[in-house]
């Protein structure tokens, strides 16, 4: 309320009945008290910027608005028009209106706990005798569960947000009497998903996976289960069964059908203890008992670029991949790797060579090569469908007989079919598979792509137990992925590379790994690398190439041909000119003046020299700015092309001289 001495009486009304109560005098108060406080229920006054005004109707706008609609809310006034009154209670097509009472200032005190009374039993519908178990130890404290979900430090915002958490809990389990959250079975991001045993006051447990979290993303989630997840009777089903909201926070409880969460476990849990006949048999299961009605509703979608896949796959534009940032993040890989310990890589510019435990060497493409050209040349999968979009370890819940659930619907949606079987090869290969070192895992991809089709058998000869149980594990999905897109490999093949590449961008230079996390890292390389070779028929460069070409950059005036370290690079005819021009003065400073007259042919008769000068800036900048897109491998930091402030630019080789391959 805008008047402060309404605001205070009524408020120390309200204590001594027992409310806490959080003031604000101004819509910007409000909405500040609303974000960072525990609010379960909001008492508006509906002028909140000027009493005088007939229109201001700033409190009901506040009540409205997308971010608040989960809390209940009373417009106190006193100054009621039925419009108005009209607005407020309104019937709305989803969730609470912008108020669930209207009440009149005159109205008094009594008259004001009697309306918070009956919004609180009727609206907020908090279940404040719920016993509430974190953890079977309280292992699970709220604090600890609202830190993984908003990842602040800041202490009482924290304080509020682990209340919040609590409360979303005490209105999603309103009907019970006790709840156990027994564990966490996965963690994605902001939400996370938690088996919860909920006692009622009469008849037996009951069982839910919760997925609570950011309000926002959960609601996407429940919209995709109920939209799209098709209805499965039987045990392998999943049923949305209720969800819950806060202002930060959301809750969706699904109950799975037949699956005793006391005993089941994640995929990842399940593979790591159970022999590899067992697991054979529940990713069996998955995708012919779970997935199988997910995957009937295929459809071919002929206009699907490759480029759009890589970018919704990878969650970047072609523009970022074209930088070179690839190439400077298997760079540090590499090096990260060789501080642990691995030193079967070596990164040359325009090539990866692995060299095996055995001592020979295998040379592949570089992996930043690969997915350009990959994201360019090769053609999309086009058989598309209703895919669950994050199937790995951690989202497929395993009873111990191998009976699957799914977990986590945030990715379901409609996409190349081929995305639930690589992302969750992918998820064997850098997830589950322990122990295994390069040079196995190097192996397990030689057979990998050694299978002409999808549903070909494996050698598993001479392999270690842990990577003949991945393999067979891979088999099995690639055989069912047959059934379902077809049996010619290139597709597929084409989403383990985008999976892996995926896995490298998780990387962070600032994070030191163990050795285990860098070898499934240094694995991601190779996966491209490997995998890229296959598909797009590489040849090594190197063996053609001059030195200057493969490891720096050179012009081949004869061919007008660009080759910046083992790639060759298209250009225009203004950017080939430029770049000729630095190119034959290399490590000479060019000044500014001399390259407008020289490559643009830019006459200055007429012209007053601060006409001049912007004439050279706008034209020499904007042709320098694109040439380095073209050449560098991070345009944002030159290697090649180097400003020398107020003068002009510099070509920068080093001792490789433009005439000379050595």
């Amino acid at each position: 309320d805008n008047v402060k001495r309404f605001l205070n009486t009524r408020s120390e009304f309200l204590e001594d009945t027992g409310y806490t109560i959080l003031k604000a005098t101004t819509p910007e108060e409000a909405r500040q008290v609303l974000e960072e406080g525990r609010v379960q229920l909001a008492i508006l006054d509906i002028r909140l910027v000027d009493d005088t005004d007939a229109e201001d109707v700033s409190g009901l706008t506040l009540a409205k608005e997308p971010a608040f609609r989960p809390i209940p809310k009373i417009i106190l006034t006193g100054f009621p028009k039925y419009v108005v009154v009209r607005e407020a209670l309104g019937p709305v097509a989803d969730g609470l209106p912008p108020a669930v009472a209207f009440l009149a200032k005159e109205e008094g005190p009594e008259a004001l706990i009697n309306t918070i009374e009956s919004a609180f039993a009727e609206h907020v519908r908090i279940n404040r005798d719920l016993v509430i178990r974190w953890g079977s130890s309280g292992e699970l404290t709220p604090h600890h569960l609202a830190s993984l979900m908003i990842g602040e430090e800041d202490r009482a915002y924290l304080d509020a947000r682990a209340g919040e958490l609590e409360d979303l809990l005490r209105r999603q389990f309103y009907d019970y009497e006790q709840i156990l959250l027994s564990r966490i079975l996965t963690k994605r991001g902001e939400r996370a998903v938690l088996a919860v045993i909920a006692h009622p006051s009469e008849g037996p447990e009951r069982q839910f996976a919760l997925s609570c979290g950011d309000r926002v993303q959960v609601i996407q989630e429940d919209e995709r289960h109920r939209i799209l997840v098709p209805v499965m009777e039987g045990e392998g089903g999943t049923a949305l069964v209720g969800s819950s909201e806060t202002i930060h926070f959301a809750a969706a409880a699904y109950r799975l059908r037949g699956c005793d969460l006391g005993e089941a476990s994640t995929f990842s849990e399940f593979y790591g203890r159970k022999p590899t006949d067992v697991v054979l048999k529940a990713l069996e299961n998955l995708f012919r008992r779970t997935l199988q009605p997910w995957y009937e509703r295929r459809h071919k979608e002929r206009e699907k670029r490759v480029g759009l896949l890589c970018q919704a796959w990878l969650g970047l534009d072609q523009a970022y991949l074209a930088q070179g940032q690839l190439d400077e993040l298997a760079g540090d890989i590499c090096r990260a790797a060789l501080a642990t310990g691995i030193r079967d890589l070596d990164l040359e510019p325009h090539k990866l060579t692995f060299r095996s435990s055995s001592g020979d060497s295998h040379n592949y493409p570089s992996p930043a090569a690969c997915l350009y050209q990959a994201c360019t040349d090769l053609s999309a999968p086009e058989l598309y469908g209703l895919c669950h979009g994050s199937l790995d370890g951690e989202s497929v819940v395993v009873s111990e007989e191998g009976q699957t659930w799914l977990v986590d619907f945030a990715g379901t949606g409609f996409a190349p079919l081929i995305q639930d079987f690589v992302t969750l090869e992918a998820g064997i290969k850098f997830g589950v598979l322990r122990g295994a070192g390069l040079s196995e895992r190097h192996e397990l991809e030689q057979r990998l792509l050694g299978m002409a089709h999808l549903e070909d058998d494996v050698d598993v000869k001479g392999l270690s137990p842990e990577v003949e149980k991945a393999l067979l594990a891979i088999a099995t999905i690639r055989g069912r992925a047959a059934e379902v897109v077809g049996r010619e490999p290139e597709p597929y093949l084409l989403g383990v590379l985008l999976q892996a590449a995926k896995h490298l961008l998780g990387y962070s230079p600032e994070i030191r790994y163990t050795r285990e996390e860098m070898t499934t890292f240094a694995h991601g390389l190779l996966c491209v690398s490997m995998v890229g070779r296959r598909l797009l028929a590489w040849k090594d460069p190197g063996q053609q190439l001059p030195t200057q070409a493969t490891s720096a950059l050179r012009v081949d005036e004869a061919n007008r041909q660009v080759w910046v370290e083992g790639r060759p690079v298209e250009m225009t005819p203004q950017g080939y000119r430029l770049l000729k021009y630095l190119y034959d003065r290399a490590n000479q400073l060019c000044q500014r003046s001399d390259i407008a007259r020289d490559v643009f042919d830019m006459d200055y008769e007429g012209l007053h020299p601060s006409e001049r000068k912007d004439a050279e800036r706008h034209t020499i900048n904007s042709a320098i700015r694109r040439l380095r897109v073209d050449i560098e491998p991070n345009p944002s930091r030159p290697k090649y092309i180097k400003t020398v402030r107020g003068m002009g630019y510099k070509l920068v080789l080093g001792s490789i001289s433009p005439e000379g391959d050595s």
